[in-house]
């Protein structure tokens, strides 16, 4: 296997408590010929500096954004200073074996894809569940386990992805204007539509999870959402297919803010509305990115559908939510 340089791409945003871990695992790697570039989005815990003074014999490219770019735009910003001809895309709360690069590599140049993720396992105990990832008619995430399981991904965790660069850069890449949250089920819809080759690898990446933005039913998690989901609906559908999902779309985000405003969560209730708005706000912008969308596209629709969960992922995924929160501790 040719030794080919790998740009790896680690975004923080006040992950500190990671990054030792993270940095150790890829240091410790027996593929020796990458480069890693660190973007700081503006974080307040010293994580910049830690960096500095704990690997200061070590070439990390650091990136100091003046603010907070989110997921996409901080992967942006680093990749453009990116030399490798492949990219890895890593998250700041995960940790890898010492051979995960060598083997990524090796199974990713005999597949021939042009992007590959690992598998996932549990950050502290190594354990891991096979599934695949899905998107429902309506844009919401589904995780598939067992008899459910597909061989096929709709797309892949944006937590660990590696790809050849001119792959990045001829799909438009995660998308700027999607600070948080959907972006990488965003651009893998893209990639879907354009007919590029997605692939599972066996290796593991210990991943955390939430590991900028915590875990848990939160306002700002919500209010991302809102205001991606919509967004990547107006983008990737056929015209004629807008003309029933965002009827059901709509119609499934008012009985989720009824079913926020029982829970006693208005904010939560309300960032759907603040979604709708910011979509009304930057309809133009989305406008231009979805003639690019159509333009390039070579799949149609129904080929996509096929590849989603028929049904409503969202409301389940609530209705778990309630049954564990409020009904099963009280049986």
């Amino acid at each position: 296997m040719q030794n080919k340089l790998i740009s790896i791409i680690i975004i923080n945003y006040n992950g500190l408590k990671w990054l030792e871990k993270c940095f150790n695992s890829i240091l410790a790697q027996t593929y020796k010929n990458f480069e890693i570039i660190f973007v700081d989005n503006a974080s307040i815990d010293d994580s910049v500096r830690f960096i500095e003074e704990k690997y200061i014999d070590i070439r990390i490219k650091i990136i100091k954004s003046k603010k907070n770019l989110g997921f996409a735009g901080g992967n942006n910003l680093g990749i453009k200073q990116a030399k490798g001809q492949y990219l890895l895309l890593l998250n700041n709360d995960t940790w890898v074996d010492s051979d995960f690069l060598e083997k990524m590599m090796k199974n990713f140049i005999q597949s021939n894809c042009s992007i590959m993720g690992p598998i996932e396992a549990n950050y502290y105990t190594k354990k891991f569940k096979e599934y695949s990832i899905h998107l429902d008619l309506f844009g919401h995430s589904i995780y598939l386990f067992e008899k459910e399981k597909r061989n096929e991904n709709f797309y892949l965790c944006g937590a660990c992805l590696l790809l050849k660069k001119k792959t990045y850069f001829h799909t438009k890449g995660l998308d700027g204007n999607f600070f948080m949250y959907a972006e990488d089920s965003d651009w893998f819809w893209r990639l879907q539509l354009m007919n590029v080759k997605i692939c599972k690898n066996n290796v593991l990446v210990y991943h955390s999870g939430a590991g900028s933005t915590g875990a848990g039913i939160k306002y700002s998690s919500f209010l991302w959402r809102n205001q991606n989901t919509l967004q990547m609906l107006l983008k990737n559908y056929k015209w004629y297919n807008l003309m029933w999902v965002l009827p059901v779309y709509f119609i499934q985000n008012v009985f989720e803010i009824i079913f926020f405003l029982f829970l006693a969560k208005p904010m939560i209730a309300y960032s759907y509305i603040e979604g709708w708005m910011f979509n009304i706000k930057n309809f133009g912008k989305i406008m231009k990115k979805r003639r690019w969308v159509q333009k390039n596209r070579v799949v149609g629709d129904f080929e996509i559908i096929k590849k989603m969960y028929i049904g409503f992922a969202k409301p389940k995924h609530l209705i778990g939510y309630y049954y564990e929160k409020f009904v099963k501790k009280n049986i």
